[in-house]
């Protein structure tokens, strides 16, 4: 179960560093609604990466 848990949070930072790519590609182009989905969707999947992380650890 340990490490299904690690693959998911693994896959989470993942998702979160390609959304934060997107966001910058985002912003680039001057697509401003899309760079701001994007930077929240990173945030919001590196968040839970590091709980998922953190919550294992303890």
């Amino acid at each position: 179960m340990a490490r299904i848990v690690d693959g998911f949070s693994l896959l989470l930072l993942l998702l979160a560093c390609g959304a934060f790519v997107l966001g910058l590609r985002a912003l680039s182009s001057r697509e401003d609604l899309l760079a701001i989905f994007s930077v929240l969707a990173g945030g919001l999947a590196l968040k839970s990466s590091v709980e998922l992380m953190r919550a294992r650890g303890q």
